[in-house]
C-alpha cells in the first residue's frame, strides 16, 4: 500500500495512505498522485491556520481537482465543509481508502473527472475550488483552465498551491491567457516550514472581470 503520513488539522490526526502500487494503465509507471506532494501538505495547514478558523468553509460545497491523496480537501471537511474530491479514475480507489480510513464519508465524497470534460453535475454551486501540484504540464493547462472557469462562479474562491517546476512558469501565463487572475497569498500566512521558500507558493485564481474568458 506504501507509506502512511499523519497530519494534524484542528487538533485531529489525518492520516493519508500513499499507493505506491497504483501505475498508469499500459505505461507501468506509478500515477503521480498516488503520493502526498508537499504543496498539498502547505494548502492543507494554510487551511487550519487561516480559512478554517474563519468558519468560512463551514456548510460550503468544496472541490478539489486532481486531489491525488486528498488531503486539502479531507482538510476542508474537518471544518465542516461538504466535499468532492476529483481526480482521474485510476486514484479514486486510493481517494476512497483515505476517505475511509479518516470516517469522512458523511461529508466528503470521490468522483472521477477528467480535465477539461464534462463537470455539470458539480457545477451548481461550488463556494470554493482547491488545487495543488497541478503546474507542471503546459499542455494540460488548457483543459484544466475550462474546468476551472465551468466549475467556478463570481463567488467561488480558488486556491492553487504550487512548487516550481519546469513549466510551472508557462503555466501561469496560459492561466492568464484563459482569463483568469493570479494573486500570491503572502508568505507571511504560510506554516512556519515554508515561508522562507520562494519556489513554493499559494494562489488566489479569479476570473479577470476586465477580459472575456476564453475556453
Amino acid at each position: 500500500m506504501g507509506n502512511c503520513r499523519e497530519v494534524e488539522i484542528r487538533g485531529r490526526i489525518l492520516r493519508v495512505l500513499e499507493h505506491e502500487h497504483m501505475v498508469a494503465s499500459g505505461l507501468g509507471n506509478c500515477l503521480t498522485g498516488s503520493w502526498m506532494w508537499d504543496s498539498a501538505l502547505m494548502l492543507a495547514l494554510w487551511l487550519d491556520a487561516t480559512v478554517g478558523p474563519s468558519g468560512a468553509l463551514d456548510g460550503k460545497q468544496v472541490v478539489e481537482l486532481g486531489a491525488g491523496t486528498g488531503l486539502p480537501g479531507m482538510a476542508a471537511a474537518v471544518y465542516g465543509a461538504m466535499v468532492t474530491l476529483t481526480d482521474r479514475p485510476g486514484l479514486l480507489p486510493g481517494l476512497w481508502r483515505n476517505v475511509e480510513e479518516n470516517d469522512v464519508r458523511d461529508r466528503v465524497t470521490v468522483q472521477a473527472l477528467e480535465w477539461g470534460g464534462d463537470c455539470a453535475d458539480l457545477a451548481l454551486s461550488v463556494d470554493f475550488i482547491l488545487m495543488s501540484d497541478l503546474l507542471y504540464d503546459e499542455g494540460a493547462m488548457p483543459a484544466l483552465c475550462k474546468t476551472l472557469i465551468e466549475l467556478s462562479h463570481a463567488h467561488t474562491q480558488v486556491f492553487l498551491a504550487y512548487e516550481m517546476r519546469v513549466g510551472t512558469t508557462e503555466c501561469f501565463e496560459v492561466m492568464k491567457q484563459a482569463g483568469l487572475e493570479l494573486t500570491w497569498v503572502p508568505n507571511k500566512e504560510m506554516h512556519p516550514d515554508w515561508r522562507q521558500r520562494d519556489d513554493m507558493g499559494i494562489l488566489r485564481v479569479l476570473r479577470e472581470p476586465s477580459k472575456e474568458v476564453n475556453l
